[in-house]
């Protein structure tokens, strides 16, 4: 039995619900801060968002193949148990990190402009 191909399924479909389902949690409540940040420039608060939801799933995409691509070879269901926690908590990681900078980010660009103001 190959569990390689077997942790591929389960881990595919998580990881693209994951993605999936974050990308639009952020598209759609980051869209109040940014039309915080633009003045309520509605036209290019979308278009700066749409960009930001292509560039977030561009790079999930590619680290979860390029985790794929680096998978280990596994023997047994505990070692799949174990890749699997290992590499979609990385990704939820990832996330977070991702999502917490761009907060610092929207936060300075905003103390920034009222600061200018």
């Amino acid at each position: 039995m190959n569990y390689n191909i077997i942790t591929y399924c389960i881990y595919l479909p998580i990881i693209s619900f994951i993605m999936v389902k974050i990308g639009w949690l952020f598209y759609k409540n980051g869209e109040v801060f940014l039309l915080n940040l633009f003045s309520n420039n509605i036209d290019f608060v979308k278009s700066i968002n749409n960009l930001l939801l292509i560039g977030y799933y561009l790079t999930n995409i590619g680290y979860a193949i390029i985790t794929i691509a680096y998978w280990e070879n596994i023997n047994s269901t505990v070692e799949m148990i174990n890749s699997l926690s290992y590499t979609i908590g990385k990704i939820i990681l990832l996330l977070a990190i991702m999502h917490y900078n761009n907060i610092f980010w929207l936060k300075y660009l905003n103390k920034s402009k009222l600061i200018n103001q």
